[in-house]
């Protein structure tokens, strides 16, 4: 009986199962700055409180994963990125060097590092916002990581990197097409994006991302950005061409209560 009732459930009831109102992505605002005047209930400092707290458990071996400022009980491997750093690096004579561009203090590395100690050469770098890149220096740095303020700074001690990632950053940026440009003129071998929402209309879309209070201890809201995939594409197209795309993760998400899957994609960089 369950079974025949949730066959013929309207659609919409389905959906309201996985949909909030209060938390989740609303709105569709005409500017970065818009979005960001009505956001509320974020505390920079707080939020940055917890992810040291989870990352230094990581770190020191007292949990196994963290991401977000949640700790959880096993690693959720992400296939798409490792076994990408594992095809760059065997292309490379088993070196790698990574640029993490948003990479917090190190989720990406300690959730891959364990499949990379056979590497005869590892450098991981994060640029991050300034407080993050304090932090990081101070507490996180390792034979592994570093943490740098631009990328500038970055390239002026690793002259030679093999990838630039951008993992569930782009969307957080006030001008992303911009950073992306910058990114771009570096002529970095390979570019990978990775958990990334688009918007299935061709327009860019500005919303307000409303974060529960398991993930940072707080309510938590700021601007996010989900991209027109043919404009995003056509700006990396100019120097770039894409290898591979995938689905990031299999759950389901909702703006309002249109659906989306988070994306990612890997780029090459072309010949000259």
């Amino acid at each position: 009986m369950h079974y025949l009732l949730k066959e013929f459930a309207p659609p919409i009831i389905n959906t309201l199962r996985w949909y909030s109102f209060k938390y989740g992505w609303k709105g569709n605002y005409s500017s970065f700055d818009e979005a960001q005047k009505k956001c509320k209930g974020y505390d920079e400092n707080h939020i940055l409180n917890r992810i040291i707290e989870t990352t230094q458990k990581v770190r020191d071996n007292e949990a196994v994963y963290e991401r977000d400022g949640l700790i959880y009980d096993e690693i959720s491997v992400n296939h798409h990125l490792l076994s990408t750093l594992l095809l760059i690096a065997s292309r490379n004579n088993n070196k790698l060097t990574l640029i993490d561009f948003g990479g917090s203090l190190g989720t990406s590395y300690y959730q891959n590092i364990n499949y990379l100690n056979h590497l005869t050469e590892l450098n991981w770098c994060i640029i991050e916002q300034e407080n993050y890149v304090k932090i990081g220096k101070e507490q996180f740095e390792n034979e592994h990581v570093k943490f740098y303020y631009t990328l500038e700074e970055c390239l002026a001690s690793n002259s030679n990197p093999d990838l630039l990632l951008l993992s569930s950053s782009l969307q957080y940026i006030k001008n992303p097409y911009n950073l992306l440009q910058h990114i771009q003129s570096f002529n970095v071998p390979y570019l990978m994006l990775d958990l990334v929402g688009y918007n299935p209309d061709e327009v860019d879309r500005i919303t307000i991302q409303n974060v529960p209070p398991v993930f940072y201890g707080i309510e938590a809201s700021y601007p996010c950005t989900f991209f027109s995939k043919h404009k995003l594409e056509a700006q990396l197209n100019t120097n770039y061409s894409k290898e591979f795309e995938f689905i990031s993760e299999p759950q389901k998400y909702y703006i309002n209560l249109k659906p989306f899957r988070y994306e990612g994609s890997l780029w090459k960089l072309k010949s000259s």
